[in-house]
């Protein structure tokens, strides 16, 4: 299996490699929902017998709903990398939420839950359980997704005042790479650094800073994957770095590898 060219694979470590073992395909909202919802997913694997994969995931600042042959689960934002280990022959069907649009189904601050996996009926309440019988059969993304969408629509959840503010700051972070201190986008917001902070807590679960950072590096590995070369100093400057160095701990902290070393391992191949 290969990647598709127009995929974006931001977040996913070593995407050509991944792409070998697994296979992924999405599918887009309903404008009713458009506001809550970034996207449906699909995954699906079929490993050898005795062999496994696991697939690192740089974390976006998104929760996923995610439903599995008998089981429903919440996975929250979380500051630590996510690892999926894939054995035998599988499907799972995510719903990833945006940014701030978790937060009018959990009813509370997002920083509550945040690191935690939930049962998915903590939240959802137990009909979401019966939809895991209902995806179970349906290897559909497209069927997938209108049943979930149906789903979200009958709790009859509305977007809260500050939703989609929340979610156009996110889009700004990813949009402008000069926004690379919380002071200036608090100051480019008209608002104090403390309110943003709070407001983070509350709609998505982490601070603007972690949202700074992990924009700024799937950025960096994603131009890894679809560059023949990169200057690190130039791409430093684009990001708004002040210099490469703190590009460099940033990627290595965070990717668990150098960003020479990652290029060499995940650049386009003639």
């Amino acid at each position: 299996m290969t990647r598709p060219t127009d995929q974006d694979t931001r977040g996913i470590i070593d995407p050509r490699a991944g792409f070998e073992h697994f296979t992924l395909t999405r599918h887009e909202p309903s404008p009713g929902l458009a506001w809550a919802v970034d996207r449906y997913w699909i995954v699906r694997w079929d490993m050898p017998a005795g062999e496994c994969y696991e697939q690192r995931v740089i974390q976006h600042p998104a929760v996923h709903l995610v439903f599995e042959p008998g089981a429903a689960t919440v996975q929250t934002i979380s500051p630590h990398d996510f690892v999926r280990r894939l054995e035998g022959r599988g499907r799972a069907f995510g719903v990833k939420f945006r940014p701030a649009g978790f937060r009018p189904f959990l009813g509370g601050a997002v920083s509550a839950v945040a690191g935690r996996q939930l049962a998915a009926s903590e939240v959802f309440g137990t009909g979401v359980d019966d939809l895991c019988d209902v995806l179970r059969g349906d290897d559909s993304t497209s069927r997938s997704a209108t049943a979930v969408e149906a789903f979200l629509r009958s709790l009859g959840t509305l977007p809260l005042p500050m939703t989609e503010p929340v979610n156009s700051v996110v889009d700004l972070i990813v949009a402008d790479t000069s926004l690379s201190r919380v002071t200036d986008l608090a100051e480019r917001l008209g608002i104090t650094t403390r309110k943003l902070q709070r407001l983070f807590a509350d709609h998505i679960g982490l601070g603007p800073k972690w949202v700074i950072n992990r924009s700024r590096i799937h950025e960096a590995a994603e131009a890894a994957t679809r560059r023949a070369s990169i200057d690190w100093a130039d791409l430093a400057a684009e990001l708004g770095y002040s210099d490469q160095a703190h590009l460099v701990r940033d990627f290595t902290a965070t990717v668990g590898t150098s960003p020479d070393r990652y290029t060499r391992r995940v650049a386009p191949r003639d």
